[in-house]
């Protein structure tokens, strides 16, 4: 396979941009913890509406779930990502970013497991730690599945040497600028990745004539497409939007970003307008891309190729060469921000807590770099293993049900209720992870529906937890009133 020389130059010129974004960036964000990891404090919501929502749109969401869209149908993925995600940026705003973000101007701090700590203590800080450790860099590992397939379109290479190619570049461009640089870079590849999902299903519509043409087409060949598939559980479909939902209420990478706003009501702001993009992105760009690929190519074997294949044939060589870079940067945005949150519980929860009390600010992120750099490498070789033994689609999956049940309920718990206290916390946290793999790995519920039972679960050990051991003491609960302020 021979490089595509129009795509390669458009895409690589974007990213050098992106390089020169970062490194004008570059010096703010060495400043400290403060600059590093919460940009400052000084992100617009324009910028951090996009910039969250260019971290929500994984190569999950460009390639693995449009491919789920095309088998498993538009109304699967509708209520699975666009309804899912959207009520989750929108509980998210009302009653979780407000209260993180004063907790953020309060202690100085920018993640989950800090907030976690400092409402239930050592135990629930350790687990949550180890729980992101071990669930996040497959999530990696699904972005950079997706940038090996990318990476091979545009450059012609094997896949296992596109992997380490894009690898290198992410993983050195986030341990280089940290959150500063990764806000506004994630900015222009959320504009980027909007603009060009949403432009080829414009561009399909119009090439078939219409939806009210199109759309008979694609039933042709996937007769369920808009409406309820007969072999799926309506408890699948209720399962999977609770999952999604709960994720972006949750999630320590979606978590990381409601610390870098100006102030709560840009935040909200943000999570607004995140939740806008983020329902036009999965209705109506899913729509047409998705019933463009059934009937172009019926019999797809690589569903996460779709985007691909239905760009290939509808874009000119320029606009592909942009549709590229924006799944590049979808790759790229959830990327930068999963291994800034991964090497922060690192270095912040692990090494400065149990293996070196006395680290001072430099040397945290001397070490959270290194881990960055370990886990970079890691998860490449695993990409380079697992391609072709599984989708994208189903790794992602795994993290958002898996994380959704292990953080959602200490989270709301600890901002919400004041009785909570570490007992509740501790269970609850661990509960959750541990009911969820052990229904996800006996396979008796439905599949994608094993957060439900997890979440429940989760709720009765923080209840009965909270309630049958000491109440939390008096400065807990002060600190639970302060976030309310």
């Amino acid at each position: 396979m021979q490089p595509r020389m129009v795509e390669l130059i458009i895409t690589v010129l974007f990213f050098t941009f992106c390089i020169f974004l970062s490194w004008r960036l570059q010096r703010s964000s060495t400043k400290g913890e403060v600059s590093f990891l919460g940009a400052g404090r000084g992100i617009g919501f324009i910028v951090n509406g996009f910039a969250q929502f260019s971290g929500l749109v994984s190569a999950a969401s460009f390639l693995g779930f449009l491919g789920v869209c095309c088998t498993l149908g538009w109304s699967f993925t509708t209520m699975a990502f666009g309804v899912g995600s959207t009520l989750g940026f929108i509980i998210s705003m009302l009653v979780v970013s407000g209260p993180l973000r004063r907790y953020s101007e309060l202690r100085g701090k920018f993640t989950l497991t800090n907030f976690l700590a400092d409402r239930f203590g050592t135990a629930t800080s350790l687990s949550s730690s180890i729980f992101i450790l071990v669930l996040f860099p497959l999530y990696i590992v699904a972005q950079l599945i997706g940038g090996g397939l990318a990476g091979r379109y545009i450059l012609g290479l094997d896949f296992n040497i596109a992997v380490v190619f894009v690898a290198a570049f992410y993983v050195g461009y986030v341990v280089w600028g940290g959150m500063l640089s990764a806000s506004w870079v994630d900015f222009v590849q959320g504009v980027l990745m909007f603009s060009f999902m949403i432009g080829l299903s414009i561009t399909a519509i119009v090439h078939f004539g219409g939806l009210g043409v199109m759309i008979p087409q694609a039933l042709e060949a996937q007769p369920f497409f808009l409406s309820l598939h007969p072999k799926i559980s309506p408890w699948t479909y209720f399962g999977i939007c609770t999952a999604t939902m709960l994720f972006v209420l949750s999630s320590p990478h979606t978590v990381m970003r409601l610390f870098v706003t100006r102030d709560v009501r840009q935040g909200r702001a943000a999570l607004s307008l995140t939740a806008g993009l983020s329902l036009v992105f999965h209705l109506l760009g899913y729509l047409g891309v998705a019933a463009a690929a059934l009937i172009l190519f019926p019999k797809i074997e690589n569903v996460d190729m779709t985007y691909i294949e239905v760009m290939n044939v509808l874009f000119p060589p320029v606009a592909r060469g942009f549709a590229v870079a924006g799944i590049l940067a979808a790759i790229m945005s959830t990327t930068d921000v999963i291994l800034l949150a991964v090497g922060a519980e690192f270095s912040h929860n692990l090494y400065k807590k149990f293996l070196n009390n006395d680290a001072d600010p430099k040397r945290t992120l001397m070490v959270m770099r290194v881990v960055m750099l370990a886990i970079g490498a890691t998860t490449t070789i695993l990409a380079i293993l697992l391609h072709g033994n599984t989708t994208i689609g189903k790794i992602a999956l795994i993290l958002i049900g898996g994380s959704g049940s292990t953080f959602f309920v200490p989270l709301i718990a600890g901002i919400w209720w004041k009785r909570a206290n570490g007992v509740g916390g501790f269970l609850s946290c661990v509960g959750g992870f541990v009911v969820f793999f052990i229904l996800f790995l006996t396979g008796i519920m439905p599949q994608y529906s094993e957060v439900l039972a997890a979440v429940t679960a989760s709720v009765l050990f923080m209840v009965f937890g909270s309630l049958l051991t000491a109440p939390p003491r008096i400065e807990n609960v002060a600190f639970v009133e302060a976030l309310h302020r």
